[in-house]
């Protein structure tokens, strides 16, 4: 920003109500709110959600909090105190400063480009068992399908073989790993409060752990015998030379068997979706695919000649971004290169929904538009006009992982099936740990 910008700079905001602010407002209708402030008052915004919170909405100020002065601005508390340990666990995801770096060192080898695409048979196999159910003319839950599909692939990536016996079992106990994470962040009730996701939670917990911990102690008895994401955990090194111990390596494949899936799951479903509403674009994915890898599986040496396939994903999460929003916490006063004072303790939201439709970077932001990630796009644009994977030392670790698996999946679905979608259905996006449609999508499924 110039220096006549950075002056003109002042947070501003809506009034609120007295003693809840912005609150109920922001409960209420948290996607619509934010989009209203933002067309209202600007880049920076200054808004009463509990602590003084700062929704900011240039490039230049989220760059400034996630790669510049990302030690200023921390994970909330909510993730990193005791409490969100002991849901979350010791890893990657909540650890804070020098401990955080190191565990990312640590752990970066496991998810180099040629390590993750080590792995692209686990998902051509999984997105082929999940068409050979589907036929000419069924209708389906297309979140449902996408989500199962992924988390199966996320399991038998992490676990190889170990899985297959106990796949059923474990896939519901994640599933209700999610759901209870969902009600700890979500519910007004306090977590101490009795409740039957609570005692489902338990038991469930006890399932994972006991699969893990019991794979983890496999692969120590036999640790050449396996070539999976656990082995590679086991094996990594810090600079030190030392391992992870057996609850370090629990924590990250615990938190690895959620994360791994879910974000993937949505940025599958909204890409189906937005396909099945513009027939041109998705007739183009499908000459794409068809002239790239014809009828044979495709496979990750196939990923270069699927760019148009590339664009449509990149666009398909911009629009509904699965991490629809990042917060963080000023440890320190701050001046962002807005010139916008940011007082220690403040809340600071950066929403990448809001962020990523903003007119001034993606004109007609409504649209659907896979062009606008052309090479020459995306070279015009400031680097975080759109982070759906964030930026920085926290940027997602498994971000390749997640845009392989994605585009074989796309490119299987598009070599078999065009997907309609079933009328009279709303499609609202729903803000909860992730983005994802509240009343699901109904799909009715047609053979090309």
């Amino acid at each position: 920003m110039d220096e006549r910008t950075k002056a003109k700079c002042v947070a501003r905001g809506p009034a609120g109500y007295p003693l809840v602010g912005n609150l109920p407002e922001f409960l209420c209708d948290k996607l619509g709110f934010l989009s209203r402030c933002v067309a209202t008052y600007g880049d920076v915004i200054k808004l009463k959600i509990g602590e003084p919170t700062f929704l900011l909405n240039h490039p230049d100020d989220i760059k400034h909090v996630l790669v510049l002065n990302p030690d200023n601005y921390g994970k909330s508390p909510r993730m990193t105190s005791a409490r969100g340990r002991k849901l979350s666990g010791a890893g990657l995801l909540t650890s804070v400063g020098p401990e955080h770096l190191r565990q990312r060192r640590m752990m970066q080898p496991v998810f180099y480009r040629k390590t993750v695409e080590s792995f692209s048979r686990i998902i051509t196999e999984g997105v082929e068992e999940m068409l050979a159910r589907w036929a000419d003319g069924m209708e389906l839950d297309l979140e449902g399908e996408m989500m199962g599909l992924v988390q199966r692939n996320i399991v038998k990536t992490l676990l190889g073989v170990d899985a297959d016996h106990d796949l059923p079992a474990l896939l519901d106990a994640v599933t209700i790993r999610r759901q209870y994470m969902e009600h700890v962040f979500f519910s007004p009730l306090p977590e101490w409060v009795p409740s039957r996701i609570g005692w489902r939670y338990r038991r469930a917990m006890h399932r994972i752990d006991a699969i893990v911990m019991g794979a983890i102690q496999a692969r120590r008895a036999r640790p050449a015998d396996t070539k999976d994401l656990l082995s590679l955990l086991l094996c990594a090194k810090y600079d030190d030379g030392t391992a992870m111990t057996d609850h370090q390596v629990r924590d990250e494949v615990v938190t690895l068997l959620v994360t791994g899936y879910e974000t993937i799951g949505e940025a599958l479903t909204w890409t189906s979706y937005l396909l099945s509403q513009h027939p041109a674009i998705a007739a183009k994915c499908f000459a794409e695919v068809d002239a790239a890898i014809g009828g044979r599986p495709p496979g990750v040496e196939d990923l270069p000649k699927l760019p148009y396939l590339g664009m449509v994903l990149a666009e398909s999460m911009r629009l509904y971004p699965p991490t629809w929003i990042f917060i963080r916490i000023a440890q320190e006063e701050d001046t962002l290169p807005s010139g916008a004072v940011i007082p220690a303790g403040s809340k600071i939201y950066l929403c990448q929904y809001v962020m990523q439709r903003h007119p001034r970077y993606f004109p007609d932001p409504e649209r659907f538009d896979p062009e606008r990630f052309t090479d020459t796009a995306k070279k015009e644009r400031p680097q975080f006009a759109y982070f759906p994977f964030g930026g920085g030392s926290r940027v997602c670790i498994g971000e390749h992982f997640a845009k392989m698996e994605a585009t074989l999946i796309l490119a299987s679905l598009a070599q078999r099936f065009r997907l309609s979608l079933v009328p009279g259905q709303t499609i609202v996006p729903e803000p909860t740990m992730t983005l994802h449609p509240r009343n699901g999508i109904r799909m009715r499924v047609e053979q090309r």
